[in-house]
């Protein structure tokens, strides 16, 4: 048996978990932050009269992307490689979400609410961009599973 796909599928777990982790506590913390008014000066002081929409939004899509990815990446350390097209579909899905988002910050009357709520609900996602996860996690999910489906097949 090869151990490289296993051992990859188990460090794509790991990192999801850990990213979808601390992405769930960067939103709660923002999300307390703009319950108790923390962010009302600023929106004020700058007009931003679509920031709470945007920012909320912007928030429950990325945290429904942690939920996700905490669950495919438990189910992928317990072996169940057909959750790896569903953490598949979450990272893909969050790099179209990305230019989605980008596209919106050219919007005349949103634009600036859009830009002020991305920083401060979007953050949790820049831990995985910065190390390029869903980018490279797809492909890589795609080849261990085929590896590991095929030895399965073998058997």
């Amino acid at each position: 048996m090869n151990i490289r796909p296993k051992a990859l599928m188990v460090v794509i777990a790991v990192v999801a978990l850990l990213t979808a982790l601390f992405g769930l506590y960067y939103n709660g913390i923002s999300m307390f932050t703009a319950i108790i008014g923390g962010f009302s000066d600023l929106t004020t002081q700058h007009g931003l009269s679509h920031f709470y929409p945007a920012f909320y939004t912007m928030s429950a899509v990325c945290i429904l992307c942690y939920a996700l990815l905490l669950t495919c990446s438990i189910a992928l350390l317990r072996s169940r490689l057909r959750w790896s097209r569903l953490l598949t579909g979450v990272l893909i899905f969050e790099v179209v979400y990305f230019f989605v988002v980008a596209v919106l910050l050219k919007a005349p009357t949103i634009g600036l609410s859009i830009a002020a709520a991305m920083g401060v609900a979007n953050g949790g996602l820049m831990v995985q961009f910065i190390i390029l996860f869903p980018l490279w996690a797809p492909f890589a999910l795609r080849w261990a599973s085929r590896r590991l489906e095929n030895e399965t097949l073998a058997t």
